[in-house]
Formats: structure tokens, C-alpha cells, sequence
């Protein structure tokens, strides 16, 4: 128990430093893109309440492909990791691994806040989505985020994770009505630390 604790430790701290850093560097010198990061012409970090301009043609490969993908992950993980402990229990005072499963979720979290952003990424890539999923991703990435945030702190919010999965359903609501819906995919374990 001990040996897990000091490796999902540092797998958190690095997530939480290497997530952030490059995008907000990227941002303040005006660097270009790294690998793998998006192309199109709205690349900048779109957690403000600006809306994007939606491009007329596809500005990136596969992105419909990409988006359910990236959106089945996140739901996967929000769903595993957050959602059905939630449901089950796992969070309440006294109950049998409730440390555990708080920082699970939070590092769940941040995996999945990695997924809305590149499907996002995807949504402005593509006309067709950027029209219909905008608003419902710019919405589940701020709520999400809210929560990521309450779970790297410790705290878990009852209201925050059912706000957080109406968020979900609506995204995916939303994603079957232009033909992208998406199912939510199995996270390997090792990929949110154990």
C-alpha cells in the first residue's frame, strides 16, 4: 500500500506540473505549436467565455475520428475513476479506501481534462462539429475543470460531479445529433496511475 502511495504520488506531481506549462508558455512568448498540439488557426487556449470562429473546411485530419475518441477516453475516465466510486460510496467518510480512491480521482481528472481539451481541439478542426459541439465542450471543459480542481484539494462535491456528468450526457447528446457520438472507453489503468 505504501510502495503505490509513493509512486501515484509522484505520477501526480508530474502530471500537474507538465500539463500546464507548456500551454501557458505557448501562450504568453507566442511560441509555436509542439507536436501534436492543434493547427488550426484557433489554437489558443479557449477556457475563456470567447467564442471561436468555426472553420470552413477541415482544418485537420481525421478530426471527427480523433474527437470520439478523445471523448470516449474522457467519458471512460470520468466514469470509472470519478463517477462510479462516487455511486458506489467510495468517497463517504470512514469508507475502506477513500484516500485511495480521492486521489485516483483526481488524477482521473486530469487525464480527462487532457481529452476534452484535444477533442476540442478536434470540434474547431472540423466545420460540422465546431457549429454543434462548441458551446457543449467549452461548458463540460469548465465544468470539469471546477471539479478537477475540488479533487486535487480533497474535496469531493456531490453536486459538482452529477453538474459534471449532465455536462457529459448533454456533450454526448449533443455529438450523436451530427453523427459523432461516441461510447465511453476503457482507460488503461496504468494510464491514471495503478
Amino acid at each position: 500500500m505504501l510502495r503505490k502511495t509513493f509512486v501515484i504520488i509522484p505520477i501526480i506531481l508530474l502530471a500537474l506540473s507538465g500539463c500546464s506549462s507548456k500551454s501557458k508558455e505557448a501562450a504568453v512568448t507566442g511560441a509555436a505549436p509542439t507536436v501534436g498540439a492543434p493547427t488550426a488557426p484557433a489554437a489558443t487556449p479557449t477556457d475563456s467565455a470567447t467564442p471561436v470562429a468555426c472553420p470552413t473546411a477541415q482544418t485537420r485530419k481525421f478530426a471527427k475520428t480523433r474527437f470520439i475518441t478523445n471523448a470516449g477516453l474522457a467519458a471512460g475516465s470520468f466514469k470509472r475513476y470519478i463517477y462510479d466510486p462516487y455511486r458506489k460510496g467510495t468517497f463517504k467518510s470512514g469508507a475502506k479506501g477513500q484516500k485511495r480512491a480521492i486521489v485516483k480521482a483526481a488524477a482521473a481528472g486530469l487525464f480527462t481534462l487532457d481529452q476534452i481539451r484535444r477533442a476540442r481541439a478536434n470540434v474547431h478542426a472540423d466545420p460540422t462539429l465546431c457549429k454543434a459541439l462548441s458551446a457543449p465542450m467549452q461548458r463540460l471543459g469548465s465544468v470539469m475543470k471546477g471539479l478537477v480542481d475540488k479533487l486535487k484539494r480533497g474535496e469531493v462535491d456531490p453536486s459538482a460531479i452529477g453538474v459534471a456528468s449532465g455536462a457529459l450526457e448533454q456533450t454526448r447528446g449533443s455529438a450523436g445529433s451530427v453523427g459523432a457520438g461516441f461510447k465511453d472507453k476503457n482507460v488503461p489503468s496504468n494510464m491514471i496511475g495503478g
